[in-house]
């Protein structure tokens, strides 16, 4: 059996627990790299902070790790995803974790080192904050990813069968599950939150996300009129806690792209702009920098699921 068929178990699991996922908003000592949350629960007046241990076991840590799927007709037929554990990491406790999705490469080689570079980047603040970083490696040809419009399997394939993956292998928090993405990592992170593209990364199962240098028309609302993008924006049940950072400098910030439209379209669909949404503009290019990462840790650990 291929690990598609042995992940569906899994896959069902993180489905059939999407009923009634509510945003609970944490103490601040829950974005450091403690993993004793369950005997700190209930110091602060009202306090609540949820755990949802996925309870995995085995997998190798701590520090820079590699796992590989293996899902015929993708890619190479081989997946690849770098992994950072923190030394904080105990499999007892449950722990967060950010899944990054890279930009494109320009080839499947260099999609290996993209992807290695927002591990990278990520593991800079995990290692004092005590999260897990996933960073897949995307399977198109020109190293960007194959997302739900290309015929299956596909990266959001992959996408599924890796967090069931990392599930089974670490015991992940899966009120905690955050994800991030740059430029085309960005539009794709933006598919999956607002279309519900791979049900185990929705709005249902992510508490937070983030995108640098990507914007909803690149695939979310690729070929909608602006009234069919603010209608899949108001169809929004859960209003997901959001993070833009966006270069002045960047061709996505003004025309003929225009993604610093995005934040007031949240805005008008009933997010709160500057709480459940955070709109970051620096002055640079399509890029981005080592201190966003601190700040974007800062954004999306204060949010939490309640499943």
């Amino acid at each position: 059996m291929n690990i598609v068929g042995r992940l569906l178990p899994l896959l069902f699991a993180l489905t059939s627990a999407a009923n009634a996922a509510t945003t609970v908003r944490l103490p601040s000592w829950a974005c450091n790299g403690n993993n004793d949350r369950i005997f700190r629960h209930g110091f602060q007046n009202g306090e609540f902070v949820p755990s949802a241990p996925s309870l995995g076991s085995g997998g190798a840590a701590p520090g820079r790790q590699l796992r590989t799927l293996s899902i015929a007709g993708l890619g190479s037929g081989t997946q690849k995803i770098h992994l950072y554990i923190p030394p904080s990491y105990n499999p007892a406790h449950a722990t967060p974790i950010v899944i990054a999705l890279h930009g494109t490469a320009g080839s499947p080689a260099n999609a290996d080192a993209y992807a290695q570079d927002v591990r990278n980047a990520w593991e800079s603040v995990a290692v004092t904050r005590g999260f897990i970083v996933a960073a897949p490696v995307a399977n198109g040809t020109n190293g960007s990813w194959r997302d739900g419009s290309s015929a299956a399997p596909n990266d959001y394939t992959f996408l599924a069968a890796a967090v069931a993956d990392l599930r089974a292998a670490y015991n992940i928090d899966d009120s905690r599950l955050q994800l991030w993405g740059f430029s085309a990592g960005g539009h794709v992170a933006h598919d999956l939150l607002v279309n519900g593209a791979v049900p185990a990364l929705d709005e249902f199962h992510v508490s937070a996300y983030a995108v640098s240098a990507g914007r909803l028309f690149s695939l979310a609302c690729l070929g909608d009129t602006e009234g069919q993008c603010q209608a899949r924006l108001d169809a929004q049940t859960r209003k997901l806690p959001f993070a833009l950072y966006l270069g002045t400098a960047d061709p996505m910030y003004g025309p003929p792209y225009n993604a610093v439209d995005d934040p007031p379209r949240f805005e008008a669909a009933g997010w709160v702009m500057y709480d459940t949404v955070s709109y970051y503009v620096f002055g640079g290019g399509h890029t981005y920098e080592p201190g966003h990462f601190v700040d974007l840790w800062n954004f999306v650990c204060r949010f939490a699921l309640s499943l």
